[in-house]
């Protein structure tokens, strides 16, 4: 998305009041809070129906289906195969008739993505003409069902029931924003003259409103800023209930992705923070540990280090309920109370929060740059175990890689880390000086998000010294972990060089640390013997101790450059010894 500069109290493009001071530098939100924004963009559900045809046909079918006030219904993908040749065109009917277009599971919404994506790209004159006045039929249904406070509803025209309140529900509302936004900053696909300068003021505005919608909605408890319900009136902002066993409630799932969207807002005005923070305060407050829904079972069930929040939590305070098919008069909290088919057959709870809890630093740490309070915390340190490490090597320091030096993924310690070429074989060399030979434990920090553990062996020059180790997944790029291997060194300089055995490659290295007072960094002149590199020698194991070295005098042997075979005999390369 675009992001707006500030100088000095003036209103937002949208019209929202922002007042920073003059130093005030762009808002620039968390990566996870993109990322979130990023997944209501989606119209894969279409392309993956028209996946073997031609897609400008599939748009152009799809363009027929189309009903007559601009909407869309929803799950047609699979019916835009073929264009429409007669019948309703949806399966919900307006209160006095009539087929009703929708932004429930990104109806409308996708199709509108697809429709400016093909009028770019296509050069069919028909299909392009097609396609543009599809799309702002669309783009008007949009402007005509919002209503007059600003929110969405779930239909239009009115269905005369739930569906009329505005629907946060699946993040029906969200996804139509993100789109708004989208349209009204000339994000792709929608930069193109698809809409005119006119019609995207409209936008404008309407997305402005939007915005004042979900911050009147936000629930208030004792004062205190929560999170939405999935239903709220159009009128008034009250938490509304939609099927019989959705009350008025606080959503646990729902209100998650509001907290996305305004977190990814780029005039964070007090109001927006005062909501996203309150919300997120309320997440923490209600955080479940230790349990786990298993839908299949229809139970809730211990399990170590899993979080959830529930569904709905009354509207006035933070208890969490359940209800059946009859309403509200089977509100219960024992879960047992509820009948089988509504126990397996609805998503009770999940780990809605996890994810905003974790961004809440990135977030606040946003805010402080653009406001310009910001200051960088120290660097971490590099840990060996529970103790900073002695000495440590950072993985960009490397000798040689078959990979490269990057710094993308954030938490690492030092200048960067060490990325290996996806492949097996890749490998980075690290150079180290030991001041007497031995075993050395060596940690090795690194990160891998990848779904598996991904292996590598270590050399010593061209010697096997420890073979069949792996690097578990972390999870998440930006996770780190450190592990410790014994590694057997000789005296004097050596050249530790990690090579995969996986075909993904190895982790992100991040450092190499240790604890011995005995081991160093790089080359170093320790005296005595001098280690230069090790060959495989003939007839004898591949891990034999076979070293070329050259001696200085200090072993009472004559200076030269001499060669110690597997068996412990040492001969000089220019003579006998």
């Amino acid at each position: 998305m675009s992001v707006w500069k500030r100088s000095t109290p003036v209103m937002g493009v949208f019209g929202l009041a922002f007042a920073v001071s003059s130093f005030a530098a762009d808002y620039v939100p968390p990566s996870t809070a993109v990322s979130k924004v990023n997944s209501y963009r989606g119209y894969s559900e279409l392309t993956s129906a028209a996946s073997g045809m031609d897609i400008d046909q599939y748009t152009y079918n799809m363009t027929t289906w189309q009903i007559s006030n601009g909407g869309f219904y929803k799950a047609m993908a699979d019916k835009y195969k073929s264009a429409y040749s007669g019948g309703q065109k949806s399966e919900w009917r307006a209160k006095d008739g009539g087929d009703l277009g929708t932004i429930d599971n990104n109806a409308t919404i996708q199709e509108m993505r697809l429709l400016a994506l093909r009028y770019k790209e296509t050069t069919n004159s028909n299909y392009k003409a097609a396609f543009k006045t599809s799309f702002n039929k669309a783009l008007n249904f949009i402007l005509t069902m919002q209503r007059s406070t600003g929110g969405l509803p779930q239909v239009w025209p009115k269905r005369g029931n739930y569906s009329d309140h505005v629907t946060l529900n699946d993040n029906a509302m969200v996804r139509a924003m993100v789109t708004m936004m989208d349209i009204a900053n000339k994000t792709s696909p929608f930069d193109s003259d698809i809409i005119d300068d006119a019609t995207r003021s409209k936008m404008k505005s309407a997305l402005d409103k939007a915005i004042q919608y979900l911050l009147k909605a936000q629930i208030v408890n004792n004062g205190n800023l929560t999170v939405w319900c999935a239903q709220h009136d159009t009128a008034n902002y009250a938490p509304r209930s939609a099927r019989a066993y959705e009350l008025e409630s606080k959503s646990g799932s729902e209100s998650a992705g509001v907290v996305w969207f305004l977190m990814n807002w780029p005039e964070q005005t007090e109001a927006i923070q005062k909501a996203v923070k309150g919300a997120i305060a309320w997440y923490k407050k209600t955080k479940v540990t230790g349990l786990y829904f298993n839908k299949k079972a229809g139970t809730f069930d211990k399990r170590d280090g899993n979080v959830l929040w529930y569904r709905f939590y009354e509207v006035n305070n933070d208890n969490y309920f359940f209800c059946d098919r009859d309403g509200a008069s089977t509100k219960t909290q024992d879960f047992t109370k509820i009948s089988e088919e509504r126990r397996t057959g609805y998503q009770w709870a999940g780990d809605y929060g996890s994810a905003l809890l974790s961004t809440e630093a990135a977030y606040l740490e946003a805010l402080e740059k653009m406001s310009g309070t910001y200051v960088p915390p120290p660097p971490p340190a590099a840990l060996c175990g529970s103790d900073t490490c002695k000495t440590y090597i950072d993985g960009v320091n490397f000798v040689d890689i078959k990979g490269a030096k990057e710094a993308t993924n954030t938490g690492f310690v030092g200048e960067g880390y060490a990325n290996v070429d996806n492949e097996t074989g890749s490998y980075v060399t690290y150079g180290v000086t030991a001041a007497k030979a031995g075993e050395y434990d060596l940690t090795i920090r690194f990160a891998n998000g990848g779904s598996g553990a991904r292996g590598y062996d270590i050399y010593v020059g061209d010697v096997l010294v420890v073979q069949g180790v792996s690097m578990g997944s972390t999870g998440d790029w930006t996770t780190w972990e450190t592990q410790t291997i014994k590694v057997p060194l000789e005296k004097g300089y050596s050249e530790l060089k990690f090579v995969s055995t996986s075909k993904d490659g190895m982790a992100n290295i991040d450092y190499v640390g240790w604890m011995s007072a005995d081991l160093y960094a790089g080359e170093k002149d320790i005296g005595g013997t001098t280690v230069i590199g090790t060959r495989a020698v003939q007839a004898v194991p591949a891990n034999a101790a076979a070293r070329y070295y050259v001696d200085f005098g200090s072993r009472d042997n004559a200076a030269g450059v001499y060669l110690k075979k597997a068996n412990g005999k040492i001969f000089r390369v220019n003579g006998a010894r």
